[in-house]
């Protein structure tokens, strides 16, 4: 049993690296560029990844006064970084793809402080009782942060050899094979993600989501929706008076929003176990069902609000196949030729006036001496 955990490990996190490294090798370089040195956007992508999604989690912890298995892993799935698939919803609908790619190295790299640290204050805030068996420093201690941390390496790893593949094959035919190849393996991480939840629980192994979801009171449903709908909402009207372009908003938004619950199901399994287990694992299992769906819903609307890099114009089935972020590279050297003639045509009307006035003071010298010599 150990062995095929194991090799289901390691095939999610092929597929993660994949799934990553495809969406990042779509990136124009130049624009990636361009987007790292967007600091108003990744700060406040930042900011409602790590500063509300936590604070939105305990407070629906406290709200809804969520038993200890479900709120801990809440707040661990809301302090987690953007989660995988954020590269492949941003992509899939045409939204800012070069900031959803940095904003996800931003936010992977910094989670290895910000995650424990959210982790620390707000269960300690939550469940700080002595009575309690997991509270507090306890979570910490008993959290295995090894696999949290191999699953940030994994992202890391592919978000650079992505990037450098996009500097090395910048062409228009490589960036086509990069998403079309990171749009499959992110098919595949689903279903191979699908087929695993529905495959334990009945001989004692991880429960299945019949199982987790049997156990859960009504009210829980709402409590761990909750979270990605506030920062869903927060993380629209924030962008917007800050005065971002419609497809930042998009992506901070999404990047907000999206998180890696495959993290926090590696938390809840080195965690707890039994019925605590079974409670805990319908959290990730829900989470990941609401983000999913709320975020497909959001990004349809706002793309036929006009918010997305596609045209609303265009039918959806051509624009989850077609990628906008190689068409606007493709459209460069375009506006540079506009930009030349402009150019051109600049010194041209210069080079007219230049004429003109050496003419002038030709005539003039011409008058000066003919007058010199009829005196």
């Amino acid at each position: 049993m150990a062995s095929q955990s194991i090799g289901a490990q390691v095939a999610i996190n092929i597929f993660l690296f994949l799934l990553v490294m495809g969406m990042s090798s779509t990136v124009d370089i130049k624009i990636m560029r361009q987007q790292l040195r967007n600091y108003k956007a990744i700060s406040i992508g930042l900011f409602c990844q790590f500063f509300l999604m936590p604070f939105f989690g305990y407070l629906v912890t406290i709200a809804f006064n969520l038993p200890v298995p479900v709120g801990v892993t809440l707040i661990i799935v809301v302090s987690s970084p953007g989660g995988s698939y954020s590269n492949w919803w941003c992509a899939l609908f045409n939204a800012d793809l070069g900031l959803s790619v940095s904003m996800t190295t931003a936010s992977t790299i910094l989670s290895l402080g910000f995650l424990p640290m959210n982790l620390f204050i707000y269960t300690y805030a939550a469940y700080n009782s002595k009575d309690s068996e997991v509270g507090g420093e306890s979570v910490i201690k008993s959290i295995n942060f090894g696999v949290i941390f191999i699953s940030i390496a994994v992202v890391i790893g592919a978000i650079a050899t992505g990037v450098f593949c996009s500097y090395k094959f910048d062409t228009p035919r490589w960036h086509k094979i990069a998403y079309i190849g990171g749009n499959f393996s992110g098919i595949a991480l689903i279903i191979f993600s699908t087929v695993l939840s529905f495959k334990g629980g009945s001989d004692g192994s991880e429960p299945t989501p019949q199982e987790t979801i049997t156990a859960t009171r009504p009210a829980d449903y709402v409590a761990i929706a909750l979270p990605c709908l506030l920062g869903l909402v927060v993380a629209t009207i924030l962008p917007t008076l800050l005065k971002l372009s419609k497809p930042e908003r998009l992506t901070t938004a999404v990047e907000c929003c999206y998180q890696n619950t495959g993290i926090a199901t590696s938390a809840a399994l080195s965690l707890f176990s039994g019925s605590d287990l079974q409670l805990a694992m319908r959290v990730p299992t829900i989470y990941g069902f609401v983000e999913a769906i709320s975020i497909a819903v959001y990004l349809l609307i706002f793309w036929k609000l006009g918010w997305s890099k596609a045209p609303k114009e265009e039918k959806i089935c051509t624009i989850i196949v077609k990628t906008y972020e190689v068409q606007d590279h493709n459209e460069d050297p375009e506006k540079d030729d506009e930009g030349e003639d402009e150019v051109g045509s600049n010194m041209e009307n210069n080079d007219e006036e230049l004429a003109a006035e050496c003419t002038g003071s030709n005539v003039e010298l011409s008058a000066q001496k003919a007058s010199t010599d009829a005196s």
